[in-house]
């Protein structure tokens, strides 16, 4: 009996890390030509320095592409939409970003 729930503990926690595969999101920007772009902390595809982020557009897709600031802004690029320059004063950090006291660099 001891073992069966040994087991079941480490699937369900097996299942839970694996299920877990967006990047965690520091700061979202909402705008006039997108809904909403999000920026983590995360590399994945993106080549160092930049970071992996998420735009929603208005219809409701979700394109990934790469983040990286640029002097007062931030340029996003997405392969399926080009490069997209956000002011940095347009983004707000998340409750995980002041936990973290992350700022943009």
């Amino acid at each position: 009996m001891k073992a069966s729930s040994v087991v079941a503990c480490v699937a369900t926690c097996t299942f839970v890390l694996g299920c877990d595969t967006q990047p965690t999101v520091l700061f979202v920007a909402h705008g006039s030509v997108f809904h909403m772009l999000q920026l983590t902390d995360a590399e994945e595809e993106c080549i160092t320095p930049d970071r992996l982020c998420y735009l929603t557009s208005w219809d409701g897709t979700i394109s990934r592409g790469c983040w990286v600031r640029e002097e007062a802004n931030i340029r996003a690029r997405f392969p399926d939409s080009g490069d997209m320059l956000v002011p940095v004063i347009e983004f707000r950090r998340t409750t995980l970003a002041e936990y973290r006291n992350a700022a943009l660099e």
